[in-house]
């Protein structure tokens, strides 16, 4: 690479660092082109020479890292048992949050963008259903309703997480693996296998019973 292609590169990252101090502070809705280039001291004209529009910019400084939540590829992971697997994967995730709490509290937090919530809701589910299909013989109709159900259940973390810098990313990890355990048990059970956690309970009679 260049020593142009260095410096360009750089600059890029100064922009996207700076749209996401602004997200922190006045939220999505509050980034406009001006407050970025008069942060990096840089002509508006010459932001178009790095990002076509501010959509663009918004979508690096949100995506370009977010995309990295939940990766069931992790090399760092792929040798450990699998309920330390999770709990690792889990750890990461909510690691990243700390890391990024300012970009996380845009997406996931009470004032975020429905629009930016909703791809994250989306992103989560992928990766839950990713890893699902990675590391268990679910049949996809199970996958299926269980990867929003356990997505949401993540999401429901890192909420709480945004609420409270006081929990750590390894705490909330432990929280969520000791609830996703009897899950795991349950479906590993005799007699509530793939089919039969798929189905559903029957409901009671309604008929009360005769007197004999």
């Amino acid at each position: 690479m260049s020593r142009v292609q260095r410096r360009r590169d750089r600059r890029r990252q100064e922009l996207v660092h700076l749209a996401r101090q602004i997200i922190a502070r006045k939220g999505i809705s509050g980034l406009t082109v001006q407050d970025v280039t008069e942060a990096a001291d840089m002509a508006v004209g010459s932001f178009y020479t790095y990002f076509p529009s501010k959509e663009a910019l918004l979508e690096a400084a949100i995506w370009e890292d977010l995309q990295r939540l939940g990766d069931p590829d992790n090399p760092a992971v792929q040798d450990l048992p699998l309920d330390q697997r999770r709990q690792a994967q889990l750890h990461q995730t909510f690691a990243f949050v700390e890391a990024h709490r300012e970009l996380m509290q845009a997406v996931f937090g009470p004032g975020g963008s429905p629009e930016q919530l909703e791809r994250g809701m989306a992103l989560l589910e992928r990766r839950v259903r990713e890893g699902i299909a990675k590391t268990t013989p679910l049949p996809e109709s199970v996958i299926e309703w269980m990867a929003p159900l356990l997505s949401g259940l993540i999401a429901g973390g890192i909420r709480y997480l945004l609420a409270h810098p006081e929990v750590s990313a390894a705490e909330m990890a432990a929280r969520t693996v000791s609830l996703l355990r009897p899950i795991q048990a349950q479906l590993a059970s005799p007699g509530r296998g793939p089919d039969a956690a798929s189905s559903a309970p029957e409901e009671p009679s309604s008929t009360p019973s005769q007197p004999a």
